[in-house]
């Protein structure tokens, strides 16, 4: 079966020497418009709907979900898990604004795409796949760039900004934004504020889904500018989450605090040999607590509580040069994680640890980069790069036990992987080769190959969560290998007066793989009693992705899009858990100058390739359709109007990767939200 797909796919593109763009999907995010991109050229951006995004989205995953070939695994009312091609976690690179973000969960209640404050940045790009080295190391799955353009915001001097109210009759109470740039000709300042509150939503069959939570927001952004050409930024972020609820986990999270720092320096020298020097620093500082008692109705009989800590600090250096036809970006960039976990028994009311889940974890990754982009002719270009990543790796607490079982984390590790945690260095290898050419003056053809190494993060490094019930053990591999990702990738995009198009089709053969799977005696796993464990096989991902848009007339617009993805163990012959099924979409969307409307049809296949051997897959899932209808409405020269009913008939469906509803003995899967009708008020000033 897999040749029978991959051969014709590999015909093709040998036929048309390669092509499709599915590009960077550039999605720019205002008070009224979502604006998507199909690019034909880096220069040249096609508008699409003015409603990718549906208002109601919780943050910056289930925003992620309106993209063609992105889906999100959902575990309450936030933290959705976006899933690129059949990657996730740190298979994908998610900055927020330059900067990294590692969520403070060890169970993912809040991946880094969950803080992002939708409202507050400007453009949120997608690079599927490896289309760049420069954002650091691994991104097999691809790269999502969360970025705000303060500067150009501050080119309209004086004070300025808008206000926007949200509210809707499923989760989101409400939603009140506000951001407000105040500039000069040298120096400007940006406030951000959020006060969001969400309900439990109920789905399509009426039931509560255990949802709700509470998000507030607030940040400063600084920047002076002593030339045209040189820029310095500094910003902080605060993000405070409060009783946030997660049917698809055994804790929920009463509370969680997030501060955001960054200092940037931009400087175009115009000098030569360097074209643009571009120095930033972050530091990214979260804490998280979760538990089983405070925010549920039933009292357990042990009642567990989590603490935890992630701190990310880190920095690039990086600059452009052009040597005749070629602009080489080249630099240095450095990232630091330590994380810290503790699983407590509060059932004498002081917390008495049970595990050291994270033992003093710190990984630090120190890159170099090079890539470079030569003109070949008019009509083709070739871009190529390559990437040495150093990786360290310590375990401050390896050797301190818990309070109540004297147990360390080291006699975890050694009792199913027969070793101990120790300092361990990586240096891996990354590069790749994209050719693009345009064919006619609509129509652009591209491949890509890269070979990419992504390292182990703190969780299958070192997770150590050790229970008297064997099943409910969750152990890291101190001597886990890192991944290595070989990708082809080849597509192409046509764009014309009347319509545009883009496909791409993709093959990923992967080395060491880490999958997170039960213990059954496998070769260097010493024990068979069903624990959660890692390990590394050998893997393969393929998949296609596909998009139209069809003018109709003047006002009217048709567009669609497909994307599957076919991930398999080859190791074991056994399919990758959590898999997304063949899923698009169909919309059609009429616009006037002042006011639009549309509708749209998301769909999904059933998924019946699953692995029946993985703690992680919930089961086989059913395929859906569900109807949406929005529309927007220009009030005034100020007030503008956004309104819709997700939903529209109140379907009962769940995405095939999701978590199983551990509270809810009818549901499998935590299910999606039934019919919910928004609207939505913004003002500009």
């Amino acid at each position: 079966m897999r040749n029978q797909f991959l051969l014709p796919i590999l015909s093709v593109s040998l036929v048309s020497l390669f092509g499709i763009a599915d590009g960077v999907v550039a999605d720019t995010l205002d008070s009224i418009l979502v604006e998507d991109s199909i690019d034909i050229n880096p220069n040249k951006a096609e508008p699409d709907s003015y409603n990718r995004s549906r208002a109601t989205s919780s943050d910056g995953g289930e925003f992620l979900a309106q993209i063609n070939g992105v889906s999100v695994s959902r575990f309450g009312g936030r933290g959705l898990e976006p899933v690129i091609r059949g990657q996730s976690q740190t298979r994908l690179n998610i900055l927020l604004d330059g900067s990294y973000v590692h969520g403070g969960c060890p169970n993912r209640m809040d991946p880094p795409a969950s803080w992002a404050a939708l409202e507050t940045y400007e453009n949120v790009n997608v690079l599927k796949g490896v289309q760049t080295l420069t954002q650091g190391g691994g991104g097999s799955g691809g790269t999502v760039l969360f970025e705000r353009d303060t500067r150009s915001l501050a080119e309209d001097k004086g004070v300025h900004g808008r206000v926007g109210v949200m509210g809707s009759s499923n989760q989101i109470q409400h939603d009140i934004n506000a951001d407000i740039v105040a500039a000069s000709e040298k120096a400007y300042i940006r406030g951000i504020a959020e006060d969001k509150k969400a309900k439990n939503y109920k789905d399509g069959n009426g039931k509560d889904v255990r949802s709700a939570f509470n998000h507030q927001q607030a940040g400063v952004i600084i920047g002076f500018m002593p030339t045209a050409d040189r820029l310095l930024e500094f910003s902080h972020e605060y993000n405070h989450f409060t009783d946030a609820l997660y049917p698809g986990a055994g804790m929920d999270s009463p509370e969680e605090k997030g501060n955001i720092t960054r200092l940037r320096y931009l400087d175009r020298p115009n000098s030569d040999g360097v074209d643009e020097v571009k120095f930033e620093l972050y530091r990214s500082d979260i804490d998280h607590l979760m538990d089983n008692f405070s925010l549920r109705a039933f009292n357990p009989s042990k009642k567990m509580q989590t603490p935890t800590t992630s701190l990310t600090t880190g920095g690039r250096l990086s600059l452009k040069s052009s040597i005749n036809n070629t602009q080489i970006e080249y630099g240095i960039d450095l990232q630091k994680n330590t994380r810290n976990a503790v699983l407590n028994n509060m059932n004498t009311g002081t917390a008495r640890s049970v595990s050291l889940m994270w033992p003093d974890i710190r990984i630090k990754q120190t890159g170099v980069f090079a890539e470079a982009t030569s003109k070949l002719g008019k009509k083709q270009t070739l871009k190529y790069g390559i990437r040495l990543d150093k990786v360290d790796v310590n375990y401050g607490k390896a050797n301190t036990a818990s309070q109540l079982t004297g147990r360390t984390a080291n006699q975890s590790y050694q009792a199913y992987y027969g070793t101990t945690a120790h300092n361990k260095t990586e240096n891996n290898i990354a590069a790749m080769l994209r050719y693009e050419k345009q064919i006619s003056p609509d129509t652009q053809i591209f491949t890509g190959l890269s070979h990419t190494v992504r390292t182990a993060d703190a969780t299958e490094r070192g997770i150590n969560k050790w229970l008297a019930d064997a099943t409910q053990r969750w152990v890291g591999n101190p001597d886990v290998k890192p991944e290595k990702h070989n990708q082809l990738d080849v597509g192409i995009t046509k764009v014309t007066d009347k319509y545009s198009a883009n496909a791409s089709v993709y093959f990923d053969k992967v080395n060491d793989y880490i999958l997170r799977d039960g213990a059954r005696g496998q070769a260097g796993v010493l024990r068979s009693d069903n624990a959660d464990i890692y390990r590394n096989i050998d893997a393969e991902l393929y998949g296609l992705e596909a998009e139209a848009k069809i003018k109709l007339n003047n006002k009217l617009d048709l567009s669609t899009s497909l994307a599957t993805v076919h991930a398999s163990n080859i190791s074991d012959k056994r399919p990758i858990a959590q898999t997304p099924p063949l899923n698009g979409n169909v919309q059609l969307d009429y616009k006037q100058s002042k006011w639009g409307i549309g509708t749209r049809l998301r769909f999904a296949a059933k998924q019946s390739r699953v692995d029946t051997l993985s703690k992680q897959e919930v089961g086989e899932s059913a395929g859906y359709a569900v109807v949406d209808f929005y529309g927007n409405a220009k009030l005034n020269k100020s007030l503008k109007l956004r309104y819709g009913i997700d939903n529209l008939f109140n379907k009962n469906y769940a995405n095939h990767i999701n978590r199983s509803n551990l509270l809810d003995n009818n549901a499998t899967r935590v299910n999606e939200a039934g019919r919910t009708a928004w609207l939505k008020l913004i003002t500009e000033f």
